[in-house]
């Protein structure tokens, strides 16, 4: 682990901060966002923090996947928030936290947002999202949004299978990344963001998340539980659905699956 990644310097970085004024801060833990959801449900408030050295059991977003979370390399921490929606629009918070990410790594190397919660640099996922609702009635009760971000990975480090697929700051940069100040720097862009949604709405999220993704007018195929889409990217709507304009041009909504932009035939 970091000599100087810890909880103590976490909180002198964040000091005034809504996001990260409670930092809880594991050495291992199963899953970050298990726990943020244990606490969310025990009463915690909303910015309070989840992040671990390392996972045992990392979630994706599917079941079926799991978080490669190694100790002493990466970034994985859970965000409680309590944004006072109807949960119709809380799948927004998965590309507002995909923005704040885009940008942050942005600032290391050229990246790119794959709809609804990756992050890619050079083609290759270089962090994830996993966002978690629970709702009372017609409100949400929380959200906890889970973030993975490939900091000081090796090629080497991952699994075999994943390897083509993923990279991490350090292969991208080529230089060792202080895992506390893209901690605190990560924090101070969601809570921005996650301002910007709650005060002014989704619309400057969604413009902000098509400037950083290369996915509109592009060829895709969209597979959910074995089903495959196949059309052009038209955006995102208000709900954050992907737009898919269908061979017959008819505009379709995706609320999720699986995408993959297509080469020109």
């Amino acid at each position: 682990m970091d000599r100087k990644f810890n909880k103590t310097n976490l909180e002198k970085l964040l000091s005034g901060c809504l996001i990260g004024h409670r930092i809880h801060f594991f050495d291992t833990i199963d899953s970050t966002n298990s726990y943020a959801a244990v606490l969310a449900t025990g009463g915690a408030r909303e910015g309070e923090v989840v992040i671990a050295d390392c996972q045992t059991a990392g979630r994706g977003r599917l079941r079926e996947r799991v978080w490669q979370s190694p100790p002493g390399r990466n970034l994985y921490t859970s965000i409680i928030l309590r944004p006072d929606i109807p949960p119709v629009f809380a799948p927004g918070l998965t590309l507002v936290a995909g923005v704040a990410v885009a940008e942050l790594l942005g600032g290391y190397c050229p990246v790119s947002l794959k709809w609804p919660n990756d992050v890619l640099a050079g083609g290759r996922k270089i962090s994830g999202i996993l966002t978690e609702m629970r709702s009372k009635g017609s409100k949400v009760d929380f959200v906890v949004v889970g973030i993975g971000i490939n900091v000081n990975m090796e090629p080497g480090d991952f699994r075999e299978e994943i390897r083509p697929l993923s990279t991490s700051l350090k292969e991208q940069t080529s230089k060792k990344v202080s895992r506390l100040e893209l901690t605190a720097g990560l924090y101070c862009l969601l809570e921005n963001w996650y301002r910007i949604f709650i005060e002014s709405g989704f619309a400057p999220v969604r413009d902000r998340w098509l400037e950083c993704s290369n996915i509109v007018g592009k060829t895709i195929e969209v597979t959910d539980k074995g089903v495959v889409q196949r059309g052009r990217c038209q955006g995102i709507d208000d709900e954050g659905m992907l737009l898919l304009v269908d061979e017959k041009n008819r505009t379709v909504p995706v609320r999720s699956g699986d995408v993959t932009i297509q080469k020109d035939r």
